[in-house]
């Protein structure tokens, strides 16, 4: 009985249309098979080099960096639900397309148009929860969709591996068949939760709201520092530890490490964290994360780079709950759209940047990749601080906690 309550106080009171969203999301991560595959996919079944692939994989980032910024947009003029819809309705065919082109052109056309479709949907989503959700239980409900995403992504490739023995190419339709699935768990589940329609006209645009509003662009430029050096993960760091003598199984296992630890403290965490000020848990999450990397500049064996893999994740088990909420909070309701999609738009921009960034400075400095990591973590935890001032006047302005 004890158990049962605990379990109700981290995951009751949320209304039913965020538990439908919760229950698509997770269904959803569990057959996302073809992003993270997608370079595997590219280079051993297209016979693509691994620079083509690298391409193929940043169209994916610049279709997600437009993508967020329009998506915003629309889900404040057109609804959340209607853009949930449209981009999960649209974005199937080209995934298959993605997965079918014939030649490498149509492979980079494909890759920029899914991503400008299918992540629309983000931003839409983010601004669904702040809508159903009220501010002093944003935290933990950003905290639980997160820890959907990763209890799907923990056993995704399991599935995928399985279903690539048989085929890649039905990895692409069953992905294609989950997000039409999702799709429908929005139809039937979710309201329009839109409490107004944003205002048409010039100086509505996400570039727009950016300019006039710097404490979301602090906030942006603040999150785009933490994107950079938590995509050094899946960029630099399989790179270090090969040379480190430590192959791909190995750095596979480490990797793994991150999505055991927020499955197991994903659903405790989000309630804790509400319980302290947001700037001051980014600026926490920022130390570890930018701490985590650090490691590895004194890392060589798979026991290190494993200790630097379980810090990290915590600032990033930090970062994905409280941020989302914060920027919620600091958007006027018929703007929450808009606000949530240049977040969100931060981590596509990082994900064209990261790449480069990462792979220059490892093959031009070494472990001055990491030390560089753990420098931005802590100049980004100082800019949390800066804002904190100015953020918290803003927030009890608003009548937010």
């Amino acid at each position: 009985m004890t158990t049962r309550l605990n379990l109700s106080s981290l995951t009751g009171s949320l209304p039913r249309p965020f538990w439908v969203m919760w229950w698509g999301t997770l269904v959803n991560r569990l057959c996302g098979f073809v992003v993270p595959f997608l370079t595997l996919f590219l280079t051993a079944e297209r016979g693509l080099t691994p620079v083509q692939a690298a391409l193929a994989v940043s169209a994916l980032g610049l279709g997600s960096f437009f993508a967020q910024l329009v998506g915003g947009v629309l889900a404040d003029r057109l609804g959340r639900r209607r853009v949930m819809l449209l981009a999960l309705a649209l974005s199937p065919p080209f995934l298959l397309a993605l997965g079918f082109a014939p030649s490498y052109p149509l492979i980079l056309a494909s890759a920029l148009v899914f991503a400008l479709v299918g992540e629309m949907y983000r931003p839409a989503a983010n601004a669904a929860v702040a809508d159903l959700v009220p501010p002093e239980e944003r935290t933990r409900a950003y905290g639980l969709m997160y820890w959907a995403v990763n209890l799907g992504f923990a056993f995704a490739p399991l599935l995928a591996g399985a279903i690539a023995a048989r085929s890649y190419a039905l990895l692409f339709v069953v992905d294609a068949a989950t997000l039409l699935l999702y799709g429908a768990f929005i139809l039937l589940g979710v309201p329009e939760t839109r409490p107004q329609a944003a205002p048409r006209g010039k100086g509505t645009g996400a570039l727009a709201v950016l300019r006039r509003e710097p404490l979301l662009l602090a906030f942006s430029g603040l999150t785009l520092v933490f994107a950079l050096i938590m995509n050094q993960a899946y960029v630099t760091l399989p790179l270090a530890m090969r040379a480190d003598g430590l192959g791909e199984g190995t750095y596979g296992r480490v990797i793994a490490l991150n999505g055991l630890l927020i499955v197991a403290v994903g659903l405790f965490s989000a309630r804790l964290l509400g319980r302290f000020p947001a700037p001051a848990v980014l600026s926490a999450a920022l130390l570890l994360m930018g701490g985590g990397f650090g490691l590895n500049a004194l890392a060589d064996t798979a026991p290190l780079y494993a200790l630097g893999v379980l810090v990290w994740t915590l600032g990033e088990v930090a970062q994905a709950a409280v941020a989302p909420g914060l920027v919620a909070a600091l958007a006027p309701a018929h703007l929450r759209g808009t606000y949530a999609g240049a977040l969100g738009a931060t981590w596509g921009l990082s994900g064209l940047i990261a790449p480069t960034l990462g792979g220059w400075a490892l093959g031009h400095l070494g472990d001055g990749l990491w030390w560089g990591c753990l420098g931005l973590g802590v100049i980004g935890a100082l800019g949390f601080g800066l804002v904190a001032g100015p953020l918290g006047r803003r927030l009890a302005e608003a009548g937010e906690p």
